[in-house]
């Protein structure tokens, strides 16, 4: 039979002849996979009477369906259909046949012929769809949790590295926030903002629970199914670490077809940035320039003439024929023949859009291969995924390898074994990195536009030139940088095993480990034409690997009691230990050449300033869980579910190591009641819902907190030992305050929602109301009374956040003809706020500050975490009189002449109305948080053709535009925006119109304070995805062995809405990715990495 099946393979797949065919029979063999000839269960007996009833399941459009189970109903006796949809069974006289398949309505047809074909109808009210929850699984119209089922279809419309980054606007609730950096990880908040510490929610995969935030070594391809758990009462059954949701992802398996099926899935395309800055071009910086000084000189009164190191002094500037690094004064007549790399280097006066030559068009390309099949013994599911991103930025690019194997195997009818197991590689050179001034883009507006990429001998060109600030030439970072790479590798994966004890009971378990692998190299390059320091030329090694194992143990017991009653009860323990690594790090500092493999370096000796390394202890702990859940259901009508979990964590003193964590939900279908017998023709299912529960947050800021910590300094910790004072000794002393008190925060939740289906399933309603609480939250203490200032104080459990919202998901569905339609439309709003930080109201927690005076970002009881801070403008300085009236923030004792300075700068609110502007003055200025978030996707196919759009917004969230600081005032030499040349305020003109000050050379007031003007609406509407497919007919495919062939085109981020002038009114903060951090910051552009416009071209395939 092995034979058979492998000759048949070689011959169906031509192009394995080299011998993929043999690999895989063999791989086959060593998994206990055989697939006989024939689908019919050979175990079955049949009764000399039995016939033998063949046919064909199609489905509404008359195309075969693979796989659809056909069993005699009573029995066991059964069969799958094969490729082509057909199938043959041999039944006894009267047998009925149950006909069933996933997403379709099942039929029992009587076996009455010879030949019985089946049409099934799509179902379109998935009431019995089964659902994954938390360590097990419920029936859709069963759950009374909130639990978002994310269609992966949906996910799969989008292109990405990561399923996180595909999941925005699919969920109600679930907020993403990206950047288009290549491989770049998403932030994912479940119903607002619970802490100011780790908000990012669990994942489990397969089973295996994973803190880690970045799903990008995943595949989105080899995702069956995701679901969202929102809120505390299906959460708690993760306990101390489910206070930010859970995302449940479960991988694709094998089927039972008992034919192998091979399946391509690819796209290729191109990316494009789709804004730039609007910064301006060489002459028009350098008017402006000019007039910024010729109002300096006649506001203050001081004479002169405006001047600049390369254009002379004059009324206008004069433009030299090479740029100098002392300063060219605008002579025409400079000899470059003494041209000295790097101490005597000229350049040509230049017209330089820097963001042109940094940009580019970048390729990106997904390619996935899948076998997958098996028999009633053994099913296999085996991918392998290449994907690659270059970026928009020169040099820039995210690569992954990976591949997945999950198998299965019925040893005996009550024991079944598998595994899933993943190992994904990545590579990177760290210049995609999004953030802060660092980011590539934030280099295009710092850079003087008449500086060259390149000097007249095709050196690199920079701020040495006198006069032109002190930027990094963007160009030159991206090439010196670009053989730098960092690379991960990550194995993921599980062993499980399920063993029925009697019909009803189920034990099952299930190891997993989560295992990660870094490694960085990087060679820092000397920088010659940066003004400040040319730097060093330092090599740097770093070497890091986490470990993560998962121990789960459940027993489950499901029983129907008379058709009524419907109880499952579910026990079961979970041991973890995580933080099993280290992080190593050499560096070797002032190599002579650029190479670091070259043998001329100086010998400095072992101990020395030159050479550094060090050891990170990655902070190892354990959890231990014991949980159980019991749901229970009388006559489909109600439904309870209760759970409840303790959690012993390490991370906590013994006498805070362990805690409950209970939840229960209700639910009420109302349309299986009798009073609603008149509704049933049009009123498919109404269930009521309502569920409390607490969860908990174990990702402590500190992992040791409960403990005082000794560190080791120099001098700091050196002990004369002798008692002469002539020689030291190296110890220890305290570096960080302990706290034996602190333990997890807590968050505890109501939920109360509504689910209808109307129409035969045509419509479908749910909305959801929660209200949640987060305690304890943990802060670091901000008491003053330490003994000593330089150790660091101790985290307390001292906050409260609370968040409320509201969900909304509308969905319409429909077919007529050769049309059919799917529209569906998620909503969410939620609304935090701050309970308490301290025993004082006033007390605050700031964002990262920036180079502007004060942060920008505070966070205070009564207000959401994150708002923006500052002073408002309100208006312009008109007139002398306005300025003495209420003089500038830091001024006194100005008079009539000293106040002609500050007219035409910025007049800032005097909130308190005291006459004076002082730091009271500062008030809450913006809020990041919008009103409403909404996702809409829709699908339409006609015949054999589909076309699906999907449209993302916000409204009613602002953003700190913080690149302003840099373009559009004069406190860095750096481009100016278009708005300083056209907006700004104009002595003796009408100044209506104006949103900036007065062009002055010597103003650092009005950018220099944390304003109103940096903040900007930043509600937008995207199209986010556009999408054209079209299927081969399977009539025609059919002929040559081919099961489907999708080909499509798509486009994504075509069009945006919005009125924010930054590059992308998407951006979220600086920390993007990171656990913990960046909520304190957020919605602070500091200049990210925007999303890119991509064209992409795709093919699904099936053999």
């Amino acid at each position: 039979m092995l034979t058979y099946f492998c000759v048949m393979m070689n011959k169906q797949l031509a192009f394995v002849k080299s011998g993929l065919g043999l690999a895989l029979c063999f791989l086959m063999v060593g998994a206990g996979v055989t697939p006989p000839i024939h689908a019919s269960n050979a175990n079955v007996s049949i009764s000399q009477q039995a016939k033998k009833v063949t046919g064909t399941v199609t489905d509404a459009k008359g195309e075969p369906l693979l796989g659809v189970n056909v069993v005699v109903k009573g029995t066991t006796n059964g069969t799958i259909t094969d490729l082509d949809g057909k199938y043959s069974l041999e039944v006894e006289p009267n047998s009925i046949l149950v006909v069933s398949y996933i997403g379709y309505v099942s039929q029992q047809i009587p076996a009455s012929g010879e030949v019985v074909n089946v049409t099934l109808k799509e179902d379109t009210q998935n009431l019995d769809e089964v659902v994954v929850v938390g360590y097990g699984t419920q029936q859709k119209k069963d759950i009374t949790g909130s639990v978002a089922v994310v269609d992966t279809k949906d996910l799969l419309a989008s292109s990405g590295s990561s399923a996180t980054q595909q999941l925005q606007g699919k969920a109600a609730g679930v907020y993403i926030g990206q950047t288009g950096s290549p491989g770049s990880p998403s932030m994912v908040r479940i119903r607002g903002i619970n802490t100011v510490n780790d908000n990012g929610p669990l994942y489990v995969i397969d089973g295996v629970s994973t803190r880690n935030q970045d799903l990008s070594t995943l595949n989105p391809n080899d995702i069956e199914s995701m679901q969202v758990l929102k809120d505390a009462s299906s959460a708690a059954i993760y306990g101390a670490q489910a206070a930010n949701g859970v995302i449940l992802i479960t991988t694709k398996k094998g089927t039972k077809s008992g034919q192998p099926r091979l399946t391509y899935d690819g796209y290729i395309g191109v990316q494009k940035t789709g804004k730039k800055y609007d910064v301006l071009n060489s002459m028009d910086r350098l008017n402006l320039d000019w007039e910024a000084q010729k109002n300096n000189i006649a506001m203050r009164d001081i004479g002169g003439y405006p001047s600049n190191p390369q254009f002379g002094t004059g009324d206008r500037p004069s433009i030299p024929n090479y740029l100098t690094q002392s300063g060219a004064q605008g002579s025409t007549t400079i000899d470059p023949s003494d041209y000295d790399y790097p101490t005597t280097t000229y350049a040509p006066f230049s017209d330089t859009d820097w963001w042109d030559e940094l940009d580019r068009a970048a390729m990106i390309q997904n390619h996935q291969i899948g076998l997958s099949g098996g028999t009633e013994k053994g099913q296999y599911n085996l991918s392998a995924n290449y994907f690659k991103q270059d970026g928009t930025v020169i040099d820039s690019y995210y690569q992954r390898y990976q591949v997945r194997a999950n198998t299965s195997f019925n040893v005996r009818d009550w024991l079944r074994v598998g595994e899933n197991l993943t190992y994904a590689f990545t590579k990177d050179n760290g210049l995609s990195a999004n953030g802060a001034e660092s980011n590539p883009y934030s280099w295009t507006y710092r850079a003087s536009p008449w500086v060259p990429v390149y000097d007249i001998a095709g050196n690199f060109a920079g701020s040495k030139f006198s006069g032109t600030g002190n930027f990094q030439n963007p160009v030159a970072n991206q090439v010196r940088n670009k053989d730098n790479y960092y690379t991960r590798n990550r194995i993921f994966g599980n062993l499980w095993a399920e063993a029925d004890i009697f019909k009803d009971l189920t034990f099952r378990t299930n190891f997993g480990i989560d295992y990660t692998n870094r490694y960085y190299y990087r060679m820092e390059k000397k920088n010659p034409e940066f003004s400040e320091s040319m730097g060093q030329n330092n090599f740097e090694e770093q070497s890091e690997f986490n470990y993560r194992w998962v121990w789960t143990n459940t027993l489950t017991y499901n029983k129907t009691f008379n058709d009524i009653h419907k109880l499952t009860v579910l026990l079961g323990t979970e041991a973890i230990r995580d933080g099993l690594g280290r992080k190593l790090t050499g560096r070797r500092y002032n190599y002579l050449f650029e190479d670091n493999t070259n043998s001329w370096v100086l010998n400095m000796g072992e101990n020395n300033n030159q050479r550094l390394a060090n050891s990170e202890y990655k902070g190892e702990f354990a959890l231990f869980g014991l949980f159980g859940r019991v749901d229970y259901s009388f006559n489909d009508k109600y439904l309870f579910t209760g759970i409840i979990r303790r959690d012993g964590v390490s991370r906590f003193s013994k006498s805070n190591r362990y805690g409950v964590f209970p939840s229960a939900s209700l639910g009420w279908r109302i349309s299986q009641e009798d009073f609603m017998e008149s509704t049933r023709d049009w009123l498919d299912d109404l269930k009521l819902r309502v569920g409390y529960g607490q969860t908990g947050n174990s990702e402590v800021p500190r992992i040791t907190n409960y403990a005082m910590e000794l560190a080791t300094y120099p001098k700091r910790s050196d002990y004369d030992l002798n008692g002469q004072n002539n020689s030291t000794t190296t110890g220890f002393i305290l570096d960080k305050y302990g706290n034996e008190d602190t333990k997890w925060e807590s968050t505890e939740m109501w939920n109360v929602g509504v689910d209808a289906t109307f129409l035969n399933g045509k419509f479908n309603i749910g909305a959801e109301w929660y209200w949640k609480k987060t305690t304890d939250m943990l802060i670091e203490a901000q008491y003053s009374a330490f003994a000593n200032p330089e150790i660091k104080k101790p985290y307390i459990n001292f906050g409260d956040i609370k968040n409320t919202g509201v969900d909304l998901n509308l969905n319409y569905r429909d077919s007529k003809g050769d049309w059919s339609w799917d529209v569906s439309l998620n909503l969410s709003h939620y609304k935090n706020e701050v309970l308490r930080i301290s025993e004082s109201d006033d007390a605050s927690l700031w964002g990262a500050g920036t180079r502007l005076d004060g942060n920008v970002t505070r966070t205070t009881k009564g207000h959401a975490i994150s708002e923006f801070y500052g002073y408002k403008v309100n208006g312009f300085y008109e007139n002398v009189d306005e300025v003495l009236a209420l003089p500038p923030l830091g001024q006194s004792g100005l008079n009539a002449e000293s106040a002609k300075a500050w007219v035409g700068k910025f007049k800032f609110d005097d909130v308190d109305k005291d006459g004076k502007l002082t730091e009271r003055d500062r008030t809450f200025i913006g809020s990041p948080h919008p009103d409403l978030i909404a996702g809409l996707n829709a699908t339409v196919t006609w015949k054999n053709w589909d076309f699906t759009m999907f449209w993302y917004s916000t409204i009613g969230n602002d953003l700190f535009n913080n690149t302003k600081y840099f373009t559009d005032f004069w406190m860095f030499n750096g481009n100016k925006s278009e708005r300083m040349r056209d907006q700004s305020w104009t002595p003796g003109a009408d100044n209506s119109n104006a949103i900036l000050p007065i062009l002055d050379s010597n103003d650092g007031y009005s950018g220099k304070f944390s304003n109103s003007y940096y903040v900007e609406n930043a509600s937008f509407l995207r199209l986010k995805n556009v999408v054209l497919g079209y299927t081969l007919p399977k009539s025609v495919l059919s002929k040559v062995g081919i099961q489907n062939l999708r080909l499509y085109v798509q486009a994504e981020n075509l069009l945006t809405i919005t009125g924010y002038s930054g590059l992308d009114p998407e951006y979220t903060n600086a920390d993007m990715g990171k656990e913990s951090g960046g909520d304190l910051q957020r919605g602070v552009d500091m200049g990210g990495w925007p999303s890119t416009m991509r064209f992409l071209f795709g093919v699904n395939f099936a053999f």
